[in-house]
């Protein structure tokens, strides 16, 4: 929803490393464009799919970095879950909730979105700190923290359409 570049422009004007988590082949095109105005972006991202993914998220998540993770995206159609979503069921991965509360770590929605001209408006909002969660609880805490985030991912695409960037048909499930 909206734009993760204009989070990473805050994170440098803020002196933050953002990174974001994300399956390379699904955007090859934009990685080629990005890559060409400026290579050095590609630190930022983490590829997902690789043997050592999770190693480097866990390793910037040390450093302090914000990793920014696609809440709508899965490999291999696994681990979804079905929430209300925009007046009919959808599924969302489980995986980006499951690896925030596996590292103990908030699960912040993330939103830039674009309001013509150089305008982005930035929102923030903390949806759950999963460290003081008991592992019993965590599959039921997991199943709230993705109602929660769908509610919100709702209520910004009502005010702001046009930013849910989607290259696929949503809801017949091709992403997945």
């Amino acid at each position: 929803m909206g734009s993760f570049e204009i989070l990473r422009a805050l994170g440098c004007s803020k002196q933050l490393e953002v990174v974001l988590v994300m399956y390379e082949d699904n955007a090859r095109k934009i990685n080629a464009v990005i890559d060409a105005i400026n290579p050095a972006i590609a630190q930022s991202i983490i590829g997902l799919g690789r043997l050592d993914s999770m190693f480097k998220v866990h390793e910037r998540l040390q450093k302090n970095a914000w990793v920014g993770v696609l809440g709508d995206r899965a490999l291999d159609g696994q681990g979804f879950v079905e929430v209300p979503f925009l007046g009919r069921p959808a599924l969302f991965p489980a995986a980006p909730f499951r690896l925030a509360f596996m590292l103990k770590r908030p699960i912040v929605l993330m939103v830039g979105l674009y309001r013509g001209g150089n305008r982005y408006d930035l929102h923030f909002e903390r949806l759950c700190d999963p460290s003081g969660i008991d592992r019993s609880r965590r599959a039921a805490a997991v199943e709230e923290a993705m109602q929660l985030y769908a509610q919100r991912l709702e209520h910004y695409c009502r005010e702001a359409p046009y930013n849910w960037f989607n290259f696929y048909d949503f809801w017949d499930g091709s992403a997945r």
